[in-house]
């Protein structure tokens, strides 16, 4: 059964050739659960290639965009940079290896 409420990770496709042109998260609740009403929204423009969107969208309760508060575009080389330098904590560590396969 579907719950339209528990909302994971997911793709936005785009365009005549359906290119990957987002990334849209949940935002965590804490509770180990994903909030139903907000989410992170990581935009890439081809028109900018060097260059990503973050967005947090307010959703209603049905999923859709009530609200996106957005960011102004930064280098995708920072995302990049930020990214390599962040390591996993041993709690984030656990839960992978736990995981079945």
């Amino acid at each position: 059964m579907h719950n339209g409420l528990m909302r994971e990770a997911c793709l936005g496709f785009s365009g005549p050739e359906d290119q990957v042109v987002s990334l849209n998260v949940p935002l965590a609740a804490g509770d180990r659960h994903n909030s139903p009403f907000h989410a992170f929204d990581v935009e890439y423009d081809p028109e900018q290639p060097d260059k990503l969107v973050i967005r947090l969208l307010e959703l209603d309760q049905d999923g859709f965009i009530r609200t996106a508060l957005q960011s102004v575009p930064f280098p995708v080389d920072l995302l990049a940079d930020l990214v390599s330098k962040r390591t996993a904590t041993a709690e984030e560590i656990a839960e992978w290896t736990s995981l079945p396969d």
